[in-house]
């Protein structure tokens, strides 16, 4: 079945009715809500890339976790600073420990309404797998500025509460909340407010189950009905106790007086991890969903649910694989075409792109080197028309393609050098640095947004070798944020 779940292209209406959650702080008047995706921590204009290994040793602890922070310039990343942040850094809030897991997730967003991007990390095994998630304040010279931590709002019952996180204006007051969830299923939402020593109350989710055990895998977050909140969406499994582990998804739509969770749109494929981006990719006004299927097609497959008056999904659909008109390569088995994605717009044609990570994808010879593609939006949608593929041995990329480099497993796109077209972020999470590792260091690339797509002229890469450390197998910035 699930095979076939996302090549299922339909429309449907979505219906309004639903339970009304109120956040806390909520203004009759609106202004236009701060940019979600901004990144710009130290207010120098250009965006910041977070490179997050939850699994880095930190001052001989193992699995602490840290956050690699990569400063936009003029020149993007490559000639930007760099910032080690863990709980060992100070003003961080918290201590490393083992199996805490600091950068198990992370979204950013401006959080106190300062001007200065925030970043908000899971840390999911703290407190003996509990977890939190800890904000660290943006401002004059970055990730300076310490932080403050919120732990669950149920303690005695969530586990590994911050897996995912996105942040979002649900209210569309101007002033940004936090959504996250733990392995439990359950999803907390912040009100608004939050100040530099005080985090809002948050509130519980209602996953209306009726008598199923809905587990929660993904989040994620949008203005999928063009009213100007953003809305919140969950993927997962719809019974956790049932015979079949079938994927699910939750709507809930903001509005002026909170979140109302809405039937779950027909038009979207119930999956459980394949939330993967929002962005307006025809430029219609309205943000769209990238939801992929990993098992979809032949290799894999991603599709793009347009947003609309009545939600996600409302405005259609565009599926493609790699065996569509105009995408680069061919689908086979393993690809994984998929396991990764992001949105943003890569050539500064107004329309946002799609970047599609597949690590398992091969190159003769050699097995899951990876691979990354662009796919371009448009006025049609999502399109095959102009689509790119780049792996290690395209001309200008660094590095050579190696057996379990896994190229691609992780993919995001950040605008770091101003010039309004984003970097494309990649992680490649089985990538060999030291002598004698087991093919999963890791490392990360940034190729450059161009007129014409991606381009390899001055790309740039670096490893854990960049900051000075040594650890091995840890998988060097695994994770990226949206």
């Amino acid at each position: 079945m699930r095979t076939k779940v996302l090549m299922a292209v339909a429309t449907a209406t979505v219906a309004t009715g639903g339970l009304v959650v109120p956040l806390a702080g909520t203004a009759a008047a609106a202004p236009a809500p701060a940019a979600k995706d901004a990144a710009d921590f130290n207010g120098d204009g250009y965006g910041d890339v977070v490179l997050a290994t939850p699994d880095a040793t930190v001052n001989g602890v193992k699995k602490a976790g840290h956050v690699a922070v990569l400063y936009g310039s003029a020149d993007g990343v490559a000639g930007g600073r760099r910032q080690l942040v863990s709980q060992a850094s100070a003003k961080v809030p918290g201590v490393p420990e083992e199996r805490d897991r600091f950068g198990a997730a992370y979204d950013t967003g401006d959080l106190d309404g300062d001007g200065y991007a925030d970043l908000v990390v899971g840390v999911t095994g703290e407190n003996d797998q509990r977890g939190l998630i800890t904000v660290l304040w943006g401002g004059r010279g970055g990730l300076v500025h310490g932080g403050l931590s919120m732990g669950s709002p149920r303690a005695d019952l969530d586990v590994h509460y911050g897996e995912s996180v996105v942040v979002g204006d649900f209210d569309g007051d101007g002033k940004q909340h936090v959504a996250t969830h733990s392995y439990w299923g359950a999803v907390s939402l912040s009100g608004d407010g939050f100040t530099r020593t005080r985090a809002p109350k948050q509130q519980r989710l209602n996953l209306h189950g009726d008598d199923a055990f809905r587990v929660v895998e993904r989040l994620e977050a949008g203005d999928y009905d063009g009213d100007g909140d953003d809305d919140l969406l969950a993927s997962g499994i719809d019974n956790a106790e049932g015979d079949f582990l079938n994927g699910w998804v939750g709507y809930w739509t903001g509005g002026r007086s909170g979140v109302t969770f809405t039937r779950p749109p027909a038009a979207l494929p119930a999956t459980r991890t394949g939330l993967e981006g929002s962005g307006d990719v025809n430029k219609d006004g309205y943000e769209d969903v990238v939801i992929t299927d990993e098992a979809a097609a032949k290799g894999g497959a991603v599709g793009v649910y347009y947003g609309g008056r009545r939600g996600p999904g409302s405005g259609g659909a565009t599926v493609l694989d790699q065996d569509s008109p105009g995408v680069p390569d061919e689908g086979e088995d393993g690809d994984e075409f998929g396991a990764s994605a992001s949105v943003g717009d890569v050539d500064k044609d107004g329309y946002a792109d799609v970047v599609v990570g597949a690590p398992g994808e091969d190159v003769p010879g050699r097995t899951a080197t990876g691979a990354v593609h662009l796919l371009k939006g448009s006025a049609a949608g999502l399109t095959g028309t102009g689509a790119q593929v780049l792996d290690q041995d395209t001309a200008g990329v660094p590095g050579a393609a190696e057996n379990d480099d896994r190229f691609g497993s992780a993919v995001q796109v950040r605008d770091t050098d101003g010039d309004g077209r984003g970097e494309v972020v990649v992680a490649a999470s089985g990538e060999d640095v030291f002598p004698g590792a087991r093919w999963n260091d890791g490392s990360a690339w940034v190729l450059r947004g161009a007129p014409g797509g991606v381009t390899t002229a001055g790309a740039y890469s670096l490893s854990e070798k960049a900051f000075g450390l040594t650890y091995q197998n840890k998988r060097f910035g695994a994770v990226l944020g949206r």
